[in-house]
């Protein structure tokens, strides 16, 4: 039963093990227990657990943080886990630091962020309390959790208690065929307020007087609550946040779960250049003082563009002691312009900004508290950054980064020139705190004003990223064959527009783009991100998956048709040997293809499909030949 229940527990949530992690005066920062002992973690990854679930910082803050960490699974490896981080530091004048550290981690192979700080919420208080001895009960308990309903509201059992969280349908670019719902609507007709009231996020779209382009972008439902378990402890009353959250669009990327807002308090204004910088591919470091404030940002900048997924190595919480920090700093070492792997670092340490001085892009957050108090909202200047917002300041090429004076506000150091606008509509939609402090961002429930915004940046982004993807459709679809005739055994893929950069600058309608991007620019930022690590992904698997679906609707095609129905043109006349010589040879190619991928019973029907219509052309040939 065990192993069942690991199977399907730890499997479907990617459950690796639970840690515990202390600071020692002789060793430093240790695995203090580990829960099971004999999990498959590496010692490379062990040193991880213990060198960043401790996080450095010069702000003695007392009380809980959390945060999540990526680290490889091994020296040199290029697969990833991650560490959802509980950490509590609290003063003690008995300890030789004058501090108690310690941490609770959950290890997993998936990046289900929502899904274990929630979890964190519940057992840490309990591990604080009863020490490493509850680490295998919890364990045991979430092995046995059931099956996800992705992209659906589930209630887990946890402890005595019930978590309610949504588990992602995450993207995967190697599974054409488990992908076929991404963006289709769910069947419950209920709706939000947020989502039914369009006009309020429309505007965006319709700046310049250009005309809305018909797509439907209204978020859908993701069904109904799940059922109540038969325990009598009920799932908690879902907090405004969850309400908001079951109505998105699916998520299909790891964590547009996390707030842009919450992410960048005080930041809001330079969003659209850190767009820019994620979706073009741009190494960025992330400064701040505070663990959960970069590793919030580097998560939710890794989000902005969805619903395209981020191709590139991030660390929402980086130490100086990890594995590969030497290669990590070697990275970019040609310069800003080097095309080193996209990399996005989050760090509370200053060091690493002299460590990093040749990448290309840095973001800071505020070291020093902010004086003022019942701020006013920012005024946006001509540059960009606004008077009492984000400072956002282009350095030159061969200029090295270096740490500016501590400032109450919050920096951007970015290279490149800036090709893409702030939207002050969608600003101006954003809701007004009582005060906005760029501060240790909590791990409570947030208020609603926070979950508002979160919602109105996010949408904005998803559709600004769709919409600057819109111009490559042409790449995915037959409609643009070329003259040549369509039949049952065509080579979808042979008819396929190919793309070229050139070809495609010259298509695009710059008065059909984003009225965000600048009107000067568009072709520097269409050909950065054709240049990016996101493209050739995203492009193939786009691609892949448009041959796939429409080579499935052929399969369907062939079994409806019979041989003499399949040897009669368009026209109705009987077709031509040649005519038919060329299907014969089509027929065999897909023949093969068949029997190299067949898998499942549907394809021995499709293969004794293809038979009957392959022997009927044959003798269909053998007539004609007879008849000359």
């Amino acid at each position: 039963m065990a192993t069942t229940a690991a199977q399907g527990g730890s499997g479907m949530y990617g459950l690796k093990a639970l840690a515990t992690v202390v600071f020692d005066i002789d060793s430093g920062q240790r695995l203090d227990a580990l829960y099971p002992a004999a999990c498959d973690l590496s010692e490379d990854a062990r040193q991880s657990i213990a060198h960043l679930s401790l996080p450095h910082s010069n702000k003695q803050d007392e009380g809980d943080t959390q945060f999540t960490v990526r680290f490889p699974k091994a020296r040199g490896s290029s697969e990833f886990l991650y560490g959802f981080v509980l950490f509590r530091q609290q003063r003690d004048a008995s300890r030789s630091r004058g501090y108690f550290q310690r941490a609770l981690v959950i290890v997993s192979s998936l990046p289900y962020v929502d899904l274990f700080d929630r979890v964190l919420r519940v057992i840490g208080p309990l591990f604080f309390q009863a020490g490493a001895s509850v680490l295998e009960a919890l364990y045991e308990n979430m092995l046995v959790w059931p099956a996800p309903m992705l992209n659906t509201p589930l209630s887990l059992p946890l402890a005595g208690t019930c978590i309610s969280c949504i588990v992602p349908d995450l993207l995967d670019y190697s599974q054409l065929d488990a992908k076929r719902t991404i963006e289709m609507r769910s069947p419950s007709p209920t709706g939000h307020f947020i989502a039914d009231q369009d006009d309020l996020f429309e505007q965006d779209e319709n700046e310049d007087g250009e005309e809305a382009d018909g797509v439907d972008e209204r978020d859908p439902s993701d069904g109904d609550d799940a059922d109540e378990d038969d325990q009598a402890v009920r799932p908690p009353s879902p907090s405004f946040g969850d309400v908001l959250l079951s109505k998105r669009p699916n998520q299909v990327t790891a964590f547009e779960s996390i707030g842009l807002y919450s992410s960048f308090m005080g930041v809001e204004n330079c969003l659209w250049q850190l767009w820019q910088l994620a979706i073009t591919g741009e190494s960025l470091i992330i400064l701040s003082p505070h663990a959960r404030t970069c590793c919030q940002a580097t998560l939710a900048f890794t989000s902005l563009i969805a619903p395209l997924k981020f191709e590139g190595d991030y660390r929402p919480y980086y130490a100086l002691y990890e594995v590969d920090f030497d290669e990590l700093v070697s990275r970019h070492k040609g310069g800003p312009g080097s095309t080193d792997k996209t990399t996005v670092i989050g760090t509370t340490n200053p060091f690493f900004m002299k460590s990093f001085k040749h990448w290309p892009n840095a973001i800071i957050f505020p070291f020093l508290e902010h004086t003022a108090k019942d701020a006013p909202r920012s005024r946006l200047l001509a540059d960009g950054s606004s008077d009492d917002g984000c400072r956002s300041v282009r350095i030159k090429q061969n200029v090295e980064l270096e740490t500016l004076e501590d400032s109450d506000r919050a920096l951007l150091l970015r290279r490149r020139l800036r090709y893409v606008n702030p939207d002050t509509t969608v600003l101006n939609q954003l809701v007004s705190p009582p005060e906005v402090f760029v501060t240790q961002t909590a791990t409570t429930e947030e208020e609603p004003y926070i979950t508002i915004n979160n919602a109105i940046l996010r949408r904005h982004f998803r559709k600004l990223t769709k919409r600057f993807l819109r111009p490559f459709d042409q790449y995915f679809g037959v409609w643009n064959c070329g003259g040549t005739n369509s039949h049952l055994y065509m080579r979808v893929e042979e008819i396929l527009k190919p793309f070229d950069l050139q070809s495609f600058l010259a298509s695009v309608n710059p008065r059909r783009l984003p009225p965000q991007i600048k009107r000067t620019k568009w072709r520097s930022l269409y050909t950065a991100f054709v240049k990016s690590g996101h493209f050739e992904p995203w492009f193939q698997y786009r691609r892949d998956r448009c041959v796939y679906e429409f080579t499935q609707t052929l399969r369907v095609l062939r079994e409806t048709v019979t041989p003499e129905l399949l040897l009669t043109s368009p026209c109705g006349d009987r077709l031509s040997l040649d005519a038919c010589r060329a299907l014969l040879k089509e027929i065999k190619a897909t023949l093969a293809l068949e029997k190299r991928q067949s898998q499942r019973e549907d394809d021995d029907a499709q293969l004794q499909v293809i038979q009957k219509h392959l022997v009927a052309v044959r003798e269909r040939i053998h007539q004609l030949q007879g008849a000359t």
